[in-house]
């Protein structure tokens, strides 16, 4: 049953003429697509530690991890199992992807398609959407759900239909299987939904199987968090007491860089209406020209601003009342129609001005901005005269370490303990026969290695100068203490890719080999 008739659609000049997006852009965007999923595989060594940690819990299958629920982790082990070292980039591209496509549809039902694909194309204009995709982590991979609500929500209010709202409780379902911060969009539309004429629609049954089905969707992982006493949650409550400062603090902080994030867009929108403005203001009133700036050009303005604003201001409230720790990168997928709302501000008359400058803007940042990426992981080690993560040589350790087992072990090397990047490091590189990965730390957080499991294949401790601990992690520490685990100890000096004539990466390593696997001297 609908509730509102149909969107109407605003007249803007030149619509009926340029509704279909210009075939050059799509060109422009999958090159642009190809060259941030080949070029930093192609000029790195190694993977940021997001991208390390999520593969490493994406080999477990788990239905959740220490930190997050699952679903990221599952989605990128697929893409690296299936496109090697690029599939993590590419993976980022493809949220981004649907993510535009999804922000063009919602745009479709709120303004003319004009409108629509210009503010899909500059939801690129938020860095968030540029430079952070080089780790795709939880933030990026929550990117195209947060879309997804946005437009399915949106649709059913429209249209009723049944299968818009089970669409809608789909995605909900697994938007907070990627992370639980899309309760605070989910919250904010509710919010929308009960304060407006729109509650009507909780007189049928659409909105409720959505909840039914989004539950029912999240099941499992309520399950896992059950068996194990809310994990996540006491992670982070763990790490918000040791935190420095305050959450006042880090709300303002976080106001900030998000304002800070969308510094080009607001450049780029700037330089195109400032052409405009200056023609209506010798041809009208400013006065005139000031109200017509400020309306929102579409039939839905209180839906949009919940969409664009309401999350991050959510978030800020909640770290200025104190009530959480906000962290910057939170915003990620906040501002997936930041393009709409600037778009949906611009008067009709200043559009056929302002479009080509939007474009060339648009243009000149994406341009800009891969530039400098590529730059930053090609150079950065030399800029800060010292290796960074994505340096770190995981080809060679991989090698190192494959020979060193196999030269005291019969059986396949099953666990890697030590500190989380570089224990992770050496097993993504060993895949596609990946061990698993011991953290170092609270047991908790790897209780896929179990005592049985160390018995019967040992595992590879691995740690270097730098770590705080030299006591391997448990429960490895406790099972080579009680049972029949031969240690075998070494040292490998592995040259850094970018400097191989300078100092070596030092990595020390024990093996722990059970009798049954051990290797007779000689063999």
């Amino acid at each position: 049953m609908s509730t509102q008739p149909a969107v109407s659609t605003l007249t803007d000049p030149r619509s009926a003429s340029d509704a279909r997006v210009p075939r050059a852009l799509l060109v422009a965007a999958a090159l642009y697509a190809a060259a941030w999923s080949l070029v930093p595989p192609w000029v790195t060594a190694g993977f940021p530690l997001d991208v390390v940690e999520s593969l490493t819990w994406g080999h477990e299958g788990e239905w959740g991890y220490y930190k997050h629920p699952p679903m990221a982790p599952w989605v990128l082990y697929v893409f690296y199992r299936v496109f090697g070292r690029a599939g993590p980039y590419l993976l980022s591209q493809v949220c981004i992807g649907f993510t535009l496509w999804l922000v063009w549809l919602t745009g479709r039902r709120l303004m003319t398609r004009e409108r629509a694909w210009l503010g899909a194309a500059l939801t690129m204009g938020t860095v968030f959407l540029t430079r952070p995709a080089l780790e795709f982590n939880h933030n990026v991979a929550q990117l195209p759900l947060w879309a997804g609500i946005g437009w399915a929500l949106l649709a059913a209010l429209q249209d009723g239909r049944l299968r818009q709202w089970l669409l809608l409780g789909l995605l909900a379902g697994l938007c907070l299987l990627t992370k639980y911060s899309g309760a605070l969009l989910l919250a904010c539309l509710g919010v929308y939904v009960l304060a407006t004429p729109q509650r009507r629609v909780l007189r049928t049954p659409g909105p409720w199987l959505a909840v039914l089905l989004a539950v029912a969707v999240l099941a499992p992982h309520l399950r896992w968090l059950w068996q194990h006493g809310g994990l996540p949650f006491a992670y982070v409550s763990s790490r918000a007491g040791a935190d420095v400062g305050h959450p006042r603090a880090d709300a303002w902080g976080f106001l900030g860089m998000q304002f800070i994030n969308h510094v080009p867009l607001l450049l780029i929108v700037l330089w195109a209406v400032l052409p405009a403005w200056r023609q209506a203001r010798r041809a009208k009133p400013v006065e005139a020209g000031v109200r017509a700036a400020t309306r929102l050009h579409t039939d839905w303005p209180g839906y949009l601003l919940v969409l664009a604003l309401a999350p991050g201001l959510l978030t800020a409230l909640l770290g200025l009342a104190g009530i959480a720790r906000v962290r910057d990168m939170w915003g990620v997928p906040m501002w997936t129609f930041s393009g709409l709302l600037a778009v949906a501000c611009l008067p009709t008359a200043w559009l056929g001005v302002a479009r080509p400058r939007l474009s060339r803007g648009l243009l000149v940042w994406l341009v800009l901005i891969s530039v400098l990426s590529g730059a930053y992981l090609a150079f950065i080690a030399q800029w800060r005269q010292r290796p960074v993560r994505t340096d770190w040589p995981s080809a060679a350790l991989a090698a190192h370490a494959q020979a060193s087992w196999d030269g005291v072990s019969q059986c396949p090397l099953d666990v890697v303990a030590g500190e989380y990047h570089l224990a992770g490091t050496l097993a993504v590189a060993l895949s596609p026969r990946q061990p698993s990965v011991l953290i170092h730390g609270d047991p908790r957080y790897s209780p896929w290695v179990t005592p049985a499991r160390l018995q019967a294949g040992g595992a590879l401790w691995i740690w270097t100068d730098d770590d705080a601990s030299d006591v391997p992690p448990e429960p490895l520490n406790r099972v080579a203490a009680q049972a029949d685990l031969r240690p075998h100890d070494g040292t490998w000096q592995v040259p850094w890719p970018r400097e191989p004539a300078g100092r070596p990466f030092t990595v020390h390593w024990r093996a722990y080999v059970p009798a049954a696997c051990a290797r007779a001297r000689g063999g």
